[in-house]
């Protein structure tokens, strides 16, 4: 039994002339690449950011997509995150969201913190063996972006 493979010059031909191939080799051209970096955090987390790079021309614009990961389970598609230096805890903003939660390894739980004024979360403290963190937010106030000081107790 043999294998008859297409010669692909003479397909491509048939295409150009077609009018067919015109298209085919235009979408080629103008394709995306997309590009994934996988981070050791330590304690059994790991980051994700996949990166969207548009051929010249093309109407969508970069983007960049972080993801937060414990082992095999996807916690969130994060604008910022923070890891407790014991590892038993990790507080992130959700990036469609803007919700800050927690995620506890010990019990296997997220828990969001809706009632923190909207705003970037910019930089996490932790504090009192971890049990609470002080978190730097960019909110908006009186529509100037100012940067505001919160603590936050951990719910473990």
């Amino acid at each position: 039994m043999s294998l008859l493979l297409p010669d692909f010059r003479k397909m491509l031909g048939l295409l150009i002339r077609s009018g067919l191939g015109v298209g085919l080799l235009i979408s080629v051209a103008q394709a995306q690449v997309l590009t994934q970096v996988n981070k050791d955090l330590g304690h059994g987390f790991h980051s994700q950011e996949s990166k969207q790079i548009n051929v010249p021309g093309r109407w969508h614009s970069n983007q960049s997509f972080k993801f937060l990961y414990f082992e095999k389970r996807h916690l969130c598609q994060c604008s910022e995150f923070s890891i407790a230096p014991s590892g038993q805890v990790a507080l992130f903003q959700d990036a469609s969201t803007k919700v800050i939660s927690s995620f506890n390894v010990a019990k296997n739980s997220v828990t969001p913190y809706v009632k923190l004024p909207a705003g970037k979360l910019q930089n996490v403290v932790w504090l009192a063996q971890e049990k609470q963190v002080e978190l730097q937010l960019l909110t908006p106030i009186n529509g100037v972006e100012t940067s505001i000081k919160k603590r936050l107790h951990l719910k473990k």
